[in-house]
């Protein structure tokens, strides 16, 4: 979605509202892989995140007709995946006593080189420093480093004032300097 511009989103909110079923094809077919990015980001489930996106161009479809398009068709569906995953994780909780345990492939680590291998490690690692962070803190980061949302888009998507959204960008930054330099020194 990191191509795509305000024009285009425009250009399928008015499609959206005609109900024109290319726009909406197009739509999909265009930011599919980031929505269910984020998703996964929130539910660390692929199935999940697959239904949760189902159940958004659903909806999305059903409302298209109340969609305005001078405001932020990519930040709405932000906000409704966001919504969903954070729906599906609560129910999750409530029904689930036993922690279902992410998907990690089996490494064979005889066919990889020391670099490679290096590198897996510490993107491991930084995806434990990532997930020890508070929630919005993370959000707020994941957003403008893996999906390249501006502070102003992150602010509309998650409520905040882009201040706040750049504070927290700053920590988490800050937060992943502090562990790196310690990581280093091992």
């Amino acid at each position: 979605m990191r191509s795509l511009t305000d024009e285009q989103f425009r250009a399928w909110s008015h499609g959206l509202q005609n109900s024109d079923g290319s726009s909406y094809a197009d739509l999909f077919d265009s930011t599919y892989d980031a929505l269910h990015r984020y998703a996964m980001f929130i539910t660390r489930d692929s199935d999940a995140s697959a239904d949760i996106l189902q159940d958004v161009y659903l909806k999305l479809w059903r409302v298209r007709t109340t969609i305005d398009p001078e405001r932020s068709l990519k930040a709405l569906m932000y906000q409704m995946v966001r919504n969903y995953a954070l729906n599906h994780e609560r129910q999750k909780k409530r029904h689930a006593a036993d922690a279902i345990d992410a998907d990690s492939p089996s490494v064979g680590f005889d066919n990889m080189d020391d670099e490679r291998l290096d590198a897996d490690r510490l993107q491991a690692q930084l995806d434990v420093w990532i997930s020890e962070m508070p929630e919005r803190r993370r959000e707020a980061f994941m957003l403008s480093r893996y999906e390249r949302l501006s502070h102003e888009e992150i602010a509309a998507l998650m409520d905040l004032a882009p201040k706040t959204v750049n504070n927290h960008i700053v920590l988490a930054l800050q937060h992943l300097r502090k562990r790196l330099d310690g990581y280093q020194d091992r």
